[in-house]
C-alpha cells in the first residue's frame, strides 16, 4: 500500500513540474530582403517566386539561454499553372551571440509541391533554436 502511494505521489509531483515553461520575450529576428524573397527554378525549369509570409514565435527560458520555437510560412507563386510541379526550398535559421558568432543553427530543405491549377501555395514549417541571452536570430531562404 505504501509503495502504491509513493508511486502515485511521484507521478503527480513530477508531472506538475515538467510542463511549466518560463515564457520570455523573444530575441530580435532579422531577415534581409535578399534572404526573404528569391526566384528559383522548379523541376520543370520554370521561375517560381519564394518568399517569407509570416513568422510566429514563442520563447521560453532554457537554463542560461532562450529556447525559440518558430512557425514560418513560405509562399510560392508561379505564373504557369498547367501542370503539377515541385520547387526546391532551403530555409536556414541561425542564432548569433553578442560577438556575432554562430551559436546554434536549424536548417530545412524540401521540395514544395505545386498542384496543377494552383498559382499560390503556402506551407508552414516549424523550427526550434537555442539563442544566447542578448543574441539575435537570422532567417533566410535560398
Amino acid at each position: 500500500m505504501i509503495r502504491v502511494f509513493i508511486i502515485i505521489s511521484f507521478l503527480f509531483f513530477n508531472g506538475c513540474s515538467t510542463f511549466e515553461k518560463n515564457v520570455v520575450e523573444c530575441p530580435k529576428l532579422i531577415s534581409s530582403k535578399k534572404a526573404a524573397e528569391i526566384i528559383v527554378n522548379s523541376e520543370s525549369n520554370l521561375p517560381v517566386y519564394i518568399g517569407l509570409r509570416g513568422v510566429q514565435k514563442f520563447c521560453f527560458k532554457d537554463g542560461d539561454n532562450i529556447q525559440m520555437e518558430l512557425s514560418v510560412n513560405i509562399r510560392a507563386i508561379r505564373n504557369k499553372t498547367t501542370e503539377d510541379d515541385y520547387v526546391p526550398v532551403n530555409i536556414s535559421l541561425v542564432s548569433i551571440d553578442l560577438n556575432e558568432k554562430e551559436f546554434d543553427r536549424d536548417e530545412y530543405n524540401y521540395s514544395q509541391f505545386l498542384l496543377k491549377g494552383s498559382r499560390i501555395v503556402d506551407r508552414v514549417t516549424s523550427f526550434d533554436l537555442k539563442v544566447p541571452n542578448g543574441g539575435k536570430v537570422l532567417l533566410g531562404i535560398r
